[in-house]
């Protein structure tokens, strides 16, 4: 069997204003992982051998959070059918995301044994080849997932991953190009090829991180880049406006006041408004000695060498090899 359907009937009548019964049509639940322990407990009782209720089982610890009973009851299901590859991507899928790479990597050999076509242990073995740095077994991983599906983005999105660490521009750009071929929704594949003409100091990553937010205006990583990336280009307005866009998302985003601060700072020469945003970085993180640094410039810049001098050693005090601020202090003294 390889779905339960429970028919789940509800006698209950409801009587409207006119006190007229109308009696609810009955309600079809297809998997049983969305019921109670209790429940899927009672079922394995009555069918012992029934191996997709201990997967259900399975998905009920693991949403949860009790990852090793999960797999515990995956094993089960796997005790009554090894040849079953739904319960060894399950295992897999799970471990993958509990970080246990070696054994996630194992469940998806497995279940590649079963059927080497598979396309989701392919991608997942890519991706975990990608991790342990084997570039060459992620691209065969990779194509052999794209051997069953050559329209399919992700594989496209890991090659060009594994070409960019390769340091091969040409053939990493070619791939992300590719994943959103296929999917012209594809972010992370938008946001890559952003970072890498930034890389390569081609205004063309504007055009790409806008694509990015095109699908997710409030994605904080696009978001970021393409105020890096404008704040690269001293187009400094627009700048602000990505950083302050993550601000309204997420009001404790340390870099994002960073760099409205050293926009103010530097491009903007506004030293007030660089001061103000500086007071919030140091609030959110007291430790960041370049956060004192850029406080003392903006300071030293207002024409407030006493509080400079103070930001300069704080910066000191906390990084006594960074030369920025020992050259700021040095330069407030002389001013005396």
């Amino acid at each position: 069997m390889n779905r339960i359907i429970i028919l789940l009937f509800i006698g209950l009548l409801t009587f409207s204003c006119t006190d007229t019964p109308t009696e609810e049509k009955p309600q079809v639940v297809e998997d049983p992982a969305v019921d109670s322990l209790a429940w899927i407990n009672n079922e394995i009782i009555k069918n012992p051998n029934l191996p997709e209720l201990y997967l259900a089982k399975a998905r009920y610890f693991l949403r949860e959070h009790q990852l090793d009973n999960s797999m515990a009851e995956v094993d089960r299901a796997i005790a009554i059918d090894s040849t079953n590859i739904q319960y060894f991507n399950f295992k897999g899928d799970a471990l993958y995301n509990a970080k246990e790479m070696v054994l996630s990597k194992d469940a998806f050999l497995t279940a590649l044994k079963i059927d080497d076509t598979n396309i989701h242990s392919n991608i997942k073995m890519a991706w975990i080849s990608l991790i342990a740095g084997h570039h060459e077994s992620c691209f065969v991983y990779a194509n052999n997932a794209l051997k069953q599906n050559q329209y399919l983005p992700e594989p496209y999105y890991l090659k060009g991953l594994a070409y960019k660490e390769l340091g091969d521009f040409k053939l990493s750009v070619s791939n992300f190009r590719t994943a959103t071929e296929q999917d012209n929704d594809y972010l992370v594949a938008w946001l890559q090829l952003g970072y890498m003409y930034d890389a390569a100091e081609d205004t063309l990553a504007g055009e790409f991180y806008e694509n990015a937010l095109r699908i997710d205006s409030n994605n904080i990583d696009a978001l970021y880049a393409f105020g890096m990336h404008l704040q690269k280009w001293n187009i400094s307005e627009d700048a602000i406006a990505q950083y302050q866009h993550i601000l309204r998302i997420n009001k404790d985003y340390h870099n994002a006041y960073y760099n409205i601060g050293y926009v103010y700072l530097m491009q903007e020469e506004k030293y007030d408004s660089a001061l103000k945003y500086y007071d919030k970085v140091l609030a959110l993180n007291p430790y960041n000695f370049k956060g004192y640094y850029n406080r003392g410039l903006a300071y030293e810049k207002s024409n407030h060498p006493q509080f400079a001098l103070q930001d300069y050693e704080k910066s000191l005090e906390l990084k006594p090899d960074y030369s920025l601020a020992a050259k700021g202090k040095s330069r407030v003294i002389n001013k005396r």
